[in-house]
């Protein structure tokens, strides 16, 4: 999806999963998603996914 310039879906699409899947996510993997998200261009479409009600300390 990167590869074609739907990074905002690709965002949305990995903050899904982790939603209906409930993955519990690690602070560092979460700041690796932001992180990703930020030099994509997509950081709003992560954030409004709610993900980081599943972060965890670990």
């Amino acid at each position: 999806m990167v590869e074609n310039d739907e990074t905002e879906l690709a965002m949305d699409d990995i903050g899904m999963l982790i939603q209906y899947f409930q993955f519990p996510v690690l602070r560092s993997e979460y700041q690796d998603l932001v992180h990703a998200a930020q030099l994509l261009d997509s950081l709003d479409s992560l954030i409004d996914t709610g993900v980081e009600r599943l972060v965890i300390d670990g």
